[in-house]
């Protein structure tokens, strides 16, 4: 890191500005300082050099004319935000340096001070914050992890003392700062990390909880704590269990690519309101499992449903609604001016309509009449398209205060003032160019040109001279100079009293806010589900205490937004403790169909309608998924390991109320060793966990384990083949795939066609000289002798048989 002393020989050779700089960067070392020099905010040093690539701006030197090449770059004061959160969005720390004393009052040096820390947990403007996701910072201990968003004022926490659970939780929610205590181990999140050690006291909170509301209130005071609900205990037993990797496979948030098209939440989300979109996001990262509480919400969507009306109009005020949460955060920092408050004025009244359209159909707890009161003084006080500085005046209606209305009246008609003295000075001094005019060197000045300066009454006073004119004063201009400047420090000084006030006000009823927010959002969630299925042809699931699911012509939500009127819809029915064994060829729509049962549960589990003409399921417990191949390199992984890793953190887990998704498993390794474990883990499945099952392979010797296992439900995707060119049907049927059709996938991709007829070449030679393996039924276990019968292993062209794990032996599942 470069230091002062880098550029100078020594401290007294730095410039009084930059001493002063050092004085201050030297108590924030961890921070990029945004320095403030008149109308800007100026970064030096080490501070630029980070900050100027990553916002693309010139990094130039503060003096080019002498020896002084320090590095900087800057910005406006007034266009800052959108930087800061970009450099705090990076993981960077930020300290605003602003001038605490006014310019024109200082003598020498202007007096400067670190006024706001920001962190990424800690935004600067939350206006800049993507509005659809959560800004949460999470603090964990020994038994506890807790979140808060400060840009909302949600808090929460989970009680847990397994560390896996707690790092999972982080993991898929989003998280940007995580605060620890200074003895805390290493976890290995890739996300900023930062100490601090509170001294617990005594409370009901967990000490994670506590940790947070410390570091909170120590960056930003007591404004915050005015905004922040309390801290709502949740629980790990109430909800779907669905860990980073199911969230990544399902591509629920995020495709595989890192962006939004395509995934789950987008083609779902039909919210009105940011807060609404917000709740629908935390509610698929966290479906229910109580059938009662999954009940009442499809029950909310369903009265949404059979009152279109009540549902078009309510849709319709809500999309003028705005984000009360995040408003309200802004409200509590410096930056908040007048627009600020009449957009929260404007949502409150759109909060408050749309709960009243609704009325019939969703039950709200907002203290309406308070609120509405509120919004009125808001209108009342505030003009519209307020200035944004809230120290120059300009800001308070006429007709809110008589002494300011005075004031208001003497800087407003001024300009009158002049005109008319104009006027009488032309007369009185026969000078018709006489000019009235003002700057803000000079103040009020009279300006006459030296064509008419020997008409200079002696009562005017010399102020300036010009080549071509002569400014002067005069005791009454002197006079109305001091009673103008007067009355507009008096307004500014008013106006921002008056907007203080009203600020606080709003303030203080954060918590009427808060819960006005909360009603609209989970209105907006539940009427946008409504409007999904309508639009979607979805159909409210049931939910049955049997452990069977029927899913009769179900769809893929996502891909058939795609395939408008294309989709191939499938019925995909399993009784207890069932497994389909799925093969076909890729592309053959495997892989969608396993996702879309999924994606399937998870919509039905958090209370929305779903993509079938009828579903009936039972309440799982977690959903697993093992699907593509992935790397982690950084980590020493290669593929192999981690769908292993994955495949034994699965079947650790799971119960006989989870629903497991395997899509090729095994085939990270050799055919051999693939084939042993894809049949090894599948009779694992069947035996062990009992729990539903989508396995997908191109293994199709096991196929043959259907006769051993009645759970197990050979199933394939239709192939239409003619003349050696197949066609992708989509259709599920019985049975297990004729063959891979992996030449014929291998040439539609436009594989040279040479190779493609070699490859048929030699496929033909191996099938003629090898022998089809068999699976016998006596490779069934045998409970009563407590032993299993060990086959003969017959080598095919497509692998090898595999042997079957007695649930009485021991495995390397163990």
């Amino acid at each position: 890191m470069l230091t002062k002393d880098s550029k100078k020989d020594s401290k007294t050779e730095l410039t009084p500005l930059m001493k002063q700089y050092w004085d201050i960067k030297t108590l924030h070392a961890d921070k990029i300082l945004f320095f403030r020099m008149g109308d800007f905010f100026e970064l030096f040093y080490t501070d630029a050099t980070i900050a100027a690539p990553i916002l693309g701006i010139t990094l130039t030197q503060r003096n080019k004319k002498s020896d002084d090449q320090t590095p900087m770059c800057g910005m406006p004061h007034f266009s800052v935000a959108g930087p800061i959160n970009k450099l705090l969005s990076l993981g960077h720390k930020v300290a605003i340096c602003d001038q605490v004393e006014d310019p024109k009052l200082a003598k020498g040096i202007v007096k400067r001070a670190v006024t706001r820390i920001l962190t990424p947990g800690m935004v600067f403007d939350p206006d800049n914050l993507d509005a659809t996701l959560a800004n949460y910072m999470a603090s964990l201990d020994e038994t506890s992890v807790s979140f808060v968003d400060t840009s909302t004022g949600e808090c929460f926490y989970f009680e847990s003392d397994i560390l896996s659970e707690k790092l999972n939780l982080i993991q898929i929610m989003p998280v940007v700062e995580l605060i620890i205590k200074t003895d805390f181990e290493d976890i290995g999140l890739n996300i900023l990390i930062t100490k601090n050690d509170f001294v617990s006291k005594n409370s009901t909170l967990p000490y994670s909880a506590q940790n947070l509301l410390d570091y909170v209130q120590s960056l930003t005071g007591q404004n915050m704590k005015l905004m922040l609900r309390p801290f709502e205990k949740k629980n790990f037993q109430g909800r779907l269990e669905i860990n980073s990797n199911t969230i990544r496979h399902l591509e629920i948030f995020s495709n595989y690519k890192g962006t939004d098209t395509g995934t789950l939440f987008q083609t779902i989300n039909k919210t009105k309101t940011s807060s609404g979109s917000r709740l629908l996001r935390q509610n698929l990262l966290f479906p229910l499992r109580n059938k009662l509480e999954i009940n009442d919400r499809l029950k909310q969507v369903e009265m949404f449903r059979n009152n279109l009306f009540e549902l078009k109009k309510t849709r319709e005020v809500l999309s003028n609604m705005g984000d009360v949460e995040r408003r309200l955060s802004k409200t509590s920092l410096p930056q908040v001016n007048g627009r600020d408050l009449t957009a929260m004025a404007e949502s409150i009244s759109a909060g408050i309509l749309a709960l009243q359209v609704s009325e019939k159909i969703f039950k709200s707890n907002s203290d309406i009449l308070k609120l509405t009161e509120l919004s009125s003084e808001i209108k009342k006080t505030i003009i519209e398209d307020a200035p944004l500085s809230v120290r120059q005046g300009y800001l308070i209606q006429k007709g809110y205060s008589v002494e300011l209305d005075e004031l208001i009246d003497l800087t407003t008609n001024v300009q009158a003032l002049l005109m008319t003295m104009e006027t009488q000075e032309k007369e009185r001094t026969g000078i018709s160019s006489l000019k009235i005019r003002y700057n803000n060197v000079f103040g009020y000045f009279i300006e006459i040109t030296n064509l008419h300066k020997d008409k200079v009454p002696a009562n005017y006073q010399r102020k300036q001279t010009l080549s071509n004119a002569e400014r002067f004063c005069t005791d009454e201009l002197i006079e109305l100079e001091k009673k103008v400047l007067s009355a507009q420090s008096k307004r500014n000084d008013l106006e921002f009293a008056i907007f203080d006030q009203l600020k606080n006000k709003i303030l203080n009823q954060a918590s009427d806010l808060l819960i006005l927010s909360k009603d609209c959002s989970e209105l907006d969630f539940y009427s946008a589900l409504a409007w999904l299925s309508l639009e979607n042809h979805f159909c409210k699931p049931d939910f049955s205490d049997l452990n069977n699911l029927q899913l009769i012509e179900s769809r893929h939500p996502v891909v058939e937004q795609f395939q408008k009127n294309k989709f191939v819809s499938n019925t995909i029915i399993l009784n207890e403790s069932e497994c389909f064994l799925i093969t076909g060829p890729n592309m053959a729509g495997k892989s969608t169909l396993m996702r879309q049962v999924a994606l399937t549960v998870i919509l039905a589990q958090m209370g929305s309608y779903v993509p079938a003409s009828q579903a009936k399921l039972p309440v799982y417990d977690a959903i697993f998924t093992r699907i593509g191949a992935s790397d982690q390199l950084t980590e020493g992984l290669s593929t192999f390991m981690v769908e292993m890793s994955e495949t034994a953190d699965m079947l650790k887990m799971a119960t006989k109320k989870s629903l497991l998704i395997l899509d090729e498993i095994g085939r990270g390794t050799s055919t051999f060793d693939g084939l042993c474990l894809a049949q090894s883990i599948l009779e694992h499945l069947i035996i062990e966990t009992k729990a539903h099952a989508f396995f997908a392979t191109h293994y199709h010797e096991l196929t043959n384990l259907d006769q051993q296992y009645q759970q197990i439900k050979n199933v394939h995707m239709k192939i239409y083949e003619q003349n050696q060119q197949i066609q992708f049907l989509h259709i599920l049927s019985e049975g297990p795939a004729g063959q891979s059709y992996g030449i014929q996938v291998a040439q539609l991709a436009g594989l040279p066609l040479t190779i493609t007829e070699r490859a048929k070449i030699l496929l033909h030679q191996i099938e003629s000289t090898s022998v089809k393996p068999s699976l016998a039924a006596k490779n069934r276990i045998s409970e009563s002798e407590n032993s299993v019968s060990i086959p003969t292993v017959k080598v095919s062209s497509e692998g090898t048989a595999g042997i079957p794990v007695p649930k009485n032996q021991s495995s390397f599942f163990d």
